[in-house]
This record gives C-alpha cells, structure tokens and sequence, in this order.
C-alpha cells in the first residue's frame, strides 16, 4: 500500500479505481442477472453518477453551491440530440437550424463528446463574468443562469422546439456505455481534486481572502473547475438525452436541481466517493417513492388519492436528517480509499 501510496496521482488513480470497481460491479450485476426494467434503472443511476460527479468538481472544491449546473446539462443534452435526430424529420421539428446543423448527421460517441465541447464553451463564456462574484453573489448569479437557461430552451423554438419538446432521439443509451462514462467521470473529477489546482482551491474554499492574499488565483481556478465541470455535465446531459427519448425544458429546470443538489449534500460536497454514494443512495429513492405516487392512502376521515409529490418530500426530508446528523455527508471529508487505509492503520496499531 505505501508503493500505491507514495505519489499524490497514484493515490488519486487507486481511490478512482476502487470506486470504478464498485461500479463495474454494479454494471455488471444489471447486464447479467437484473430484468430490463432494472436495468434502465441502473443505467439512470449512472447518469446520475455522472452528474453529480460534475456538480462536485466545482462545487465540492470552490465551496460555492451551483444551482445553475442544469443549465450545461440542457446544452448537452440539446446538442447531442440535434446532431443525431434524423435530419429527414429536422425541416419540420427544428425549423431554426443552419444549414450545416440541419444536414448533420453523427456517431453517439461523437455527439456525446462534441455535446461536452460545447457545455464547455458556455461555461468559460459564462464563467468569465459570474465567477467575478463571490459567496452569496456568486450563488445568486449562477441561479440566474439557470432561470435564463430555462427560457432560452422554452422561447427558442426552431432550435429546441420549446415546450412541445425535443423528441425522436435514437435510443443510444446503453448500460456498458454510460458505465464508461460514469468510469471516466470518477477518474478525472478524482484527479482534479487532488491536483494542485484542486488542493489549492480546496485552500480558497475554507478562506477566499486568504488564499488570494498568499497569490492563489483563486477566480482563475475557479474557472478551470467550472469549464471542466460544465464539460462533464454536458456528457451526462447527452446521454440523458439519449436515455430519455425525448427532452423539454423541464428536464433542466428545478426539480431535476434540487435532486443533483440533495446527492451532492448527502453523499458529501467534499469527497468524489461521497458524491457517487450520494447519487446511489437518493436514485434508490427516487425510483423506490416514484412506485408509491399513484397510490391512495387511507386516514380515517381523511383520504388522499394520489401521492403527488412523493418523492420531492421524502428528499426533503432525507437532506434534512442528513443535516442534523452528519453535516459533511455520509463519507464526511475523507474518500472511500481514505477510510479503508485509516481503519487499517488504527487496526493495526491497536
């Protein structure tokens, strides 16, 4: 272990392994043993892993909580949709497109990485004035992005056909490939976070003035986390689209926030390991509260028809038992490989 150990991109490519081998387990059990259904519902979790992965590479290292992240899941998921929809059905769907839009016609894997591409550009475009800001500003600015997001894929109907939604996108969602993905996602936010860039950010989290008092270009490593987290949302959001069929912009508005920002919380904003627990635990409850919502329940004098809402109110109430228990999420500040090295030595010791 101190051979694994000894280099900083060692230690960060094992702790990314383990947790890529806990997901490959997963994968696994669903390609092999679980129904189809269940099997949709693994892909959806790596999507998920994917995303708050995403959310993590910023927030969990600059401090400041993005509300805004869906806004480069949406530019995603609308690139890759166009850049794969049937250009025979783009005339009558998208009827806003240039030319070279209109004809194109590309590989999944080509879109889902040229959908990261441009969430990438938006982010540094967006960045540059948002990360200006600091604290509660900041937070208020990237909320903004995201209600003006909201409106440009709701009011830009020849290229998102608005509310109607975006539909006929090929089903190219399948479980090794967003397990790859997933995969990918975890090594490079991993990586990220224990770099220089990622440690002396982690620095500016704690005290922001401080850190740019020592010569820490705290905005322009802020930047860098925000490019490469839009990057990596616009992937999930490619493949979200891909797993879905057909998008509209509600997909990329605030409940879907609210759920990226609850597994973030309760796996923990601090630790990639935290953000994939986070993401399995709150997608076993999404899918587990969403059966129960068609149901009736019966109080006495007091019937309810349909348990609308479900799901929102028991997320609620899971980041708020999160809060007043263990504050810093379920793994705290320290990555699965942390924990097992830690017990090891105290084992040892004793």
């Amino acid at each position: 272990m101190k051979a694994v150990t000894g280099h900083w991109l060692a230690e960060s490519l094992f702790g990314a392994a383990l947790m890529s081998g806990l997901l490959a387990l997963v994968g696994l059990w669903g390609w092999e043993w679980a129904s189809q259904p269940t099997e949709v519902k693994i892909e959806h979790f790596f999507i998920n892993v994917i995303l708050v992965v995403s959310l993590q590479v910023f927030s969990g290292n600059s401090g400041i909580l993005s509300f805004g992240q869906m806004a480069f899941v949406g530019v995603g998921a609308y690139t890759a949709s166009i850049l794969t929809v049937d250009p025979a059905l783009k005339p009558t769907l998208l009827t806003g497109l240039p030319h070279f839009l209109e004809t194109a016609h590309v590989s999944f894997l080509e879109a889902t990485l040229l959908a990261g591409l441009v969430a990438g550009v938006f982010a540094l475009a967006t960045g540059l004035p948002v990360l200006r800001l600091d604290g509660a500003s900041a937070v208020i600015a990237i909320l903004a992005l995201l209600l003006i997001s909201d409106v440009i894929f709701d009011a830009w109907i020849g290229v998102t056909h608005g509310a109607g939604g975006l539909y006929a996108i090929p089903d190219e969602s399948r479980l090794h490939r967003v397990l790859l993905f997933a995969i990918a996602a975890v090594f490079v936010a991993r990586v990220f976070k224990d770099s220089r860039t990622g440690l002396l950010l982690q620095g500016s989290r704690e005290d922001a003035f401080s850190a740019a008092s020592v010569g820490v270009p705290v905005r322009a490593f802020r930047l860098r986390a925000w490019v490469l987290s839009g990057a990596l949302s616009g992937i999930g959001g490619a493949l979200l689209a891909f797993w879905l069929g057909t998008i509209s912009p509600t997909n990329f508005f605030l409940a879907p926030t609210f759920a990226v920002i609850v597994m973030l919380i309760v796996g923990g904003m601090n630790t990639v390991s935290g953000a994939v627990a986070g993401a399995a635990l709150v997608t076993l409850v999404q899918e587990t509260a969403s059966q129960q919502e068609d149901r009736s329940v019966h109080l006495g004098i007091l019937t309810i028809n349909r348990l609308t809402g479900l799901t929102q109110l028991v997320l609620v109430a899971l980041i708020l038992l999160v809060m007043y228990v263990r504050r810093e999420g379920l793994l705290g500040r320290r990555e699965l490989d942390q924990l097992i090295r830690s017990k090891r030595v105290r084992s040892t010791a004793e």
